[in-house]
């Protein structure tokens, strides 16, 4: 039928156990974006039924589509503002047909998909109750990201169906999550060692499971600590952590991020579900008890998809002996499974972040407070300090140290040549301990990038932190991050979307992402995605003050104001500067004069008491048409090596006031930048 995408209504399904169709299902209001998420799918070789003529009636016409319903591998029910407004439609029969049929599968068969393509939220949608019970996507304006493309290419796998009722195994029980952390020096070593036969372990399943169930990405749980002492917590935690520094730092596999995987920690959930709140395929689990010197831990890797066990097993060591039996657990891993590792992968699976459990407890939290406002970094800097006293030859905690002082720099100029000088020394510490730490590179990087203004070197050590540690997602964060402010958006939004993959519950990559589409004009796109980030955090009073400004760039001053008042009231007048510059901006966009210079009053203010980054006052002034006045800001920018300046080569695609003036084009001049943003 020429009108339609839709199989002529005669077509049959696609036979019992080959890949299957995609069902699009959508509002007329939301045809572009259907038709866009129709060629990229078209594009990666899966097949698509998209009927374009919601207006085309008539019984065979009907049957055709409940047919196609009742065929399809999968149904992308599109969700929007426009569903939302519309209680009658085409698409909602389209959508009770699809749920209909749901209810005669098996739980764990995957056919609903639905996808948010605009900034509507969950909460305020207008859609069955079977869509809630599956995990949502987003593809803003039918953009697809390369990891959704993926997923919907496995959910159509006839290998990712469960199989029939006694086609394989029981699944053993999960392994319960609850709370965990401790200190104690030969324990800890022991673990350590035995973390790395597990990975060795888990590796090898992992590679010979991938060869059979498509899986791509995994999320090592926090595990419990079954003796409920809390003295000993701290092995059961070194051990998931363990596990997930070492799997990320092997080439080709794919691991979720501390951050992500532990948000989990002590709540009593089943793990299929929180398997599919990360989005991962499968799940690294399991305990650890310890009776006087011995020490017993289970693990296991478990598919999502169908709670099948793919591997697991029971270790009873001592600690004593524990290092001795690794070459003997690890001999015996590696010939059930019938896998060699390559020789890099030994070498990075033996290396060990510290034998010190209370150098990596402060390590850790350390990283706890490195993103936060001054005192918090101060707090950060401290606990770097103390982990590095502890364990001078703990490479991780000097890259730790370097990431603090320079964001310290980054936040407070006073100082800031002395903070930059020993980020600098911090970071040299940590590469000479360990010339292949990612993460040590990655914190050069962004020294040469924010203070050096060394563009090419900066990017060779980002692409080299990359390379070393492809599994971290902070390594791809700060990429990303660079890559936007030079101008290269589509890769930066690669590495952005790689972050999140990563640490799916992290709000920073999501925010970056945000950024990224704020640069590209994509104003939709930013604010669905700034919406991302209070969804996943909303107590994140930097996700109201960023959707503001979107919203403001998009002349939806109501709305924008909406959130003003949410962040007025969270900093309550104790906001830094770069938040009242932000909010001043979004005042200033929709012609709200007053307070916009209210907040360059607030500023003035803020300056008599410390150094305020003169950037902060180009950007209002800048939103109020003040051009001159916003230059002469950037010129002191500029000779205070502000390293806000690092972004004033993307600068005038988000402010139209100084988007062709050539006194600010100038100013960009300077900065020397690379080509992509000449």
């Amino acid at each position: 039928m020429p009108s339609t995408d839709l199989p002529d209504p005669g077509g049959e399904p696609s036979p019992q156990g080959t890949r299957g169709a995609v069902f699009l299902s959508y509002a007329s209001e939301d045809a572009d974006a259907a038709r866009r998420i129709c060629a990229t799918l078209r594009a990666a070789g899966i097949e698509v039924w998209l009927d374009q003529s919601e207006l085309r009636g008539g019984d065979a016409w009907d049957a055709a589509i409940k047919k196609q319903i009742k065929a399809c591998a999968l149904f992308l029910p599109l969700i929007s503002a426009n569903t939302r407004a519309r209680i009658e439609g085409y698409f909602r029969l389209e959508w009770k047909l699809a749920v209909d049929r749901s209810h005669l599968m098996a739980a764990e068969r995957a056919f609903l998909l639905p996808i948010v393509v605009d900034g509507t939220h969950e909460s305020e949608v207008l859609v069955p109750d079977k869509f809630r019970e599956v995990q949502w996507t987003r593809a803003p304006g039918g953009e697809m990201a390369p990891a959704l493309v993926e997923r919907v290419s496995r959910l159509l796998s006839p290998a990712e169906q469960p199989a029939p009722a006694g086609r394989h195994e029981p699944a053993r029980p999960f392994a319960s999550m609850a709370p965990v952390r401790g200190s104690r020096r030969r324990m800890w070593i022991g673990i350590g060692a035995l973390a790395a036969l597990l990975v060795v372990g888990a590796i090898a399943t992992y590679e010979f499971a991938a060869r059979s169930s498509a899986i791509g990405l995994v999320a090592v749980l926090p595990f419990e600590n079954t003796t409920g002492d809390p003295a000993i917590e701290y092995l059961s935690d070194g051990i998931s952590e363990s596990l997930i520094n070492r799997l990320s730092s092997v080439s080709g596999l794919h691991v979720i991020s501390r951050t992500s995987a532990f948000a989990f920690k002590g709540k009593k959930m089943d793990p299929t579900e929180v398997g599919r709140k990360l989005g991962v395929d499968a799940l690294i689990l399991g305990t650890l008890a310890q009776r006087g010197n011995s020490v017993s831990i289970s693990a296991e890797l478990v598919r999502v998809r169908d709670a099948t066990q793919l591997w697991g097993e029971r270790y009873a060591r001592t600690a004593d002996d524990m290092l001795k039996v690794e070459g003997e657990i690890a001999t015996t891993i590696a010939q059930t499974l019938r896998r060699r590792l390559s020789g890099d992968d030994k070498v990075r699976l033996s290396r060990s972040e510290t034998t010190d459990p209370e150098a990596y407890r402060l390590y850790l939290k350390g990283r706890d407070f490195l993103v936060g406002n001054v005192p918090e970094m101060d707090k950060s800097i401290d606990y770097f300090q103390q982990a590095v006293a502890r364990a001078p030859d703990f490479a991780m905690a000097h890259a730790g140290l370097a990431d603090a002082y320079t964001v310290q720099a980054f936040l407070r100029a006073s100082g800031r040549a002395e903070a930059a000088g020993k980020a600098r020394a911090a970071v040299t510490r940590a590469l000479e301990l360990d010339p292949e730490l990612g993460e040590a590179h990655t914190s050069l990087g962004l020294v040469r990038y924010l203070f050096d203004w060394d563009w090419a070197g900066a990017d060779a050590e980002f692409r080299r932190g990359v390379l070393l540690s492809p599994g971290s997602e902070a390594v791809h964060e700060g990429y990303g991050s660079f890559l936007n402010a030079m101008g290269r958006l589509g890769e930066g939004l690669a590495e952005s979307r790689e972050a999140a993959r990563l640490d799916p519950l992290s709000v920073q990559p999501f925010h970056d992402m945000a950024i990224n589409a704020m640069i590209r004009g994509n104003l939709d796109e930013a604010a669905a995605g700034f919406r991302h980030t209070l969804d996943i955090d909303p107590d994140w009073t930097w996700g109201f003050i960023k959707l503001a400004r979107t919203l403001a760039l998009q002349k939806k001053c109501e709305e924008a104001f909406v959130q003003t008042e949410i962040a007025e009231r969270r900093i309550a007048g104790g906001a830094g500067a770069l938040s009242r510059s932000w909010l001043g901006a979004t005042y200033a966009t929709c012609g709200d004069k007053v307070r916009a210079r209210e907040k360059l009053a607030e500023l003035h203010a803020l300056e008599a008491k410390q150094y305020v980054d003169p950037t902060t006052f180009a950007e209002i002034h800048a939103a109020l048409g003040e051009v001159a006045e916003a230059v002469r800001w950037y010129e002191k920018g500029l000779a205070d090596r502000s390293p806000n300046m690092v972004y004033v080569g993307v600068t005038g695609r988000v402010v139209p006031p100084l988007r062709d003036d050539l006194r600010f084009k100038a100013i960009v001049d300077r900065m020397a930048f690379p080509a992509s943003l000449r």
